[in-house]
């Protein structure tokens, strides 16, 4: 007797939670890590075309992010997001008499996104904001560093990999401003050095 009430109890209990199906997907909170690979380009643009040129530097990056996804609609969302990333390598630079090293630090960024779903648990989805990237420029045993303003924008895809976990593949192109200054021996000519980067990341998110 007691193990048929104890069943029927249990099962006027579950009978709502079946009712409702499954809990929506990208509509939560969400912490996850993400790597991949990053380009950063110095690059320099003066009156004098024999004194431009461009910088490239690729390494590996790598990171956190979190967030959180809002179901604005069946088939949209609406998300925010902060993140932290590194990167490795560096840039060498040579101005015929010295070797210097610009290395890119850690980058700080809080974007939002928003996305269309392409099939029930797979997102296609646009990104941009704020991004906080740190420079320095060390010629030993002398360095000194510099933050950086500017912003990132971007696109990708996630795709659910169950109820609490996704992943993800996207791209974003950043930029950090320009420095503008006179070239030596030419006090009458600018120069611009402009601070960009492109990456290509892998994430993986945990949901709540």
């Amino acid at each position: 007797m007691f193990k048929s009430v104890l069943i029927a109890a249990v099962a006027l209990v579950a009978a709502p939670a079946f009712a409702q199906g499954a809990p929506e997907s990208f509509n939560g909170p969400f912490v996850g890590i993400q790597g991949g690979w990053q380009q950063d380009r110095q690059k320099l643009e003066t009156g004098s075309a024999l004194t431009s040129g461009t910088l490239k530097s690729d390494g590996v990056t790598y990171g956190g992010q979190v967030g959180y996804d809002f179901r604005l609609s069946p088939s949209t969302v609406l998300g925010a997001e902060v993140s932290l990333t590194g990167r490795t390598g560096e840039t060498t630079l040579n101005d015929g008499f010295d070797s210097y090293e610009l290395r890119q630090g850690r980058t700080v960024a809080a974007t939002a996104r928003l996305g269309f779903l392409a099939t029930q648990d797979g997102l296609l989805y646009a990104r941009g904001g704020y991004a906080n990237a740190r420079y320095t420029l060390k010629d030993a045993p002398f360095e000194a560093s510099e933050d950086r303003d500017g912003y990132t924008v971007g696109a990708g895809y996630e795709q659910m990999l169950g109820r609490n976990a996704s992943a993800r593949i996207e791209y974003n192109y950043s930029d950090f401003g320009k420095d503008k200054f006179s070239t030596v021996g030419l006090p009458n000519d600018t120069a611009e050095l402009n601070y960009r980067r492109h990456a290509v990341t892998a994430g993986l998110n945990f949901r709540f």
